[in-house]
């Protein structure tokens, strides 16, 4: 083989794992909120009250916040939280919250002590993170569970 062709070769295999898109993951806010980016989403990076990241996004109508979990300083987090709270003032009763997290999987809802309905799915990244195709999977159960949850609501 010519050294022309081992090196085409080389590239050739290396190329698929260089275009390869990383993985999203929970270290910092960056990632996630990259991705939202890339979705052509408006996100806003902030901390919460403790100092770990928080994402606030508006994604195609859709407006909710992202939570850091398993942080160690701040960052390195291993899993995020995916959250959207309805000033409900107390119309929604905690039976119909029962039935809603009886009825659904993933996304689990509950009533604040200012009786406000809320909705909230965990996603744990792990150190590895997740693939893109499947982050916008979990991504798209979330957004689904939200749009049901407020329709169940009467939002």
């Amino acid at each position: 083989m010519s050294i022309v062709k081992a090196i085409a070769a080389s590239v050739a295999l290396v190329l698929p794992v260089a275009a390869a898109a990383q993985n999203v993951v929970a270290t910092t806010g960056d990632s996630v909120a990259d991705f939202f980016k890339d979705e052509g989403a408006q996100v806003e990076l902030t901390t919460d009250s403790v100092g770990d990241p928080n994402v606030k996004v508006e994604y195609y109508g859709n407006d909710f916040s992202v939570y850091y979990y398993g942080c160690g300083n701040n960052t390195d987090c291993s899993a995020i939280q995916f959250f959207s709270g309805y000033q409900t003032d107390g119309s929604v009763r905690l039976a119909k919250i029962n039935e809603w997290n009886t009825e659904n999987r993933f996304a689990r809802g509950y009533i604040s002590e200012e009786g406000a309905a809320r909705i909230e799915m965990d996603v744990f990244l792990g150190a590895d993170g997740m693939s893109p195709d499947d982050f916008a999977q979990a991504v798209s159960l979330w957004t689904r569970a939200m749009q049901d949850f407020e329709e169940f609501i009467g939002w």
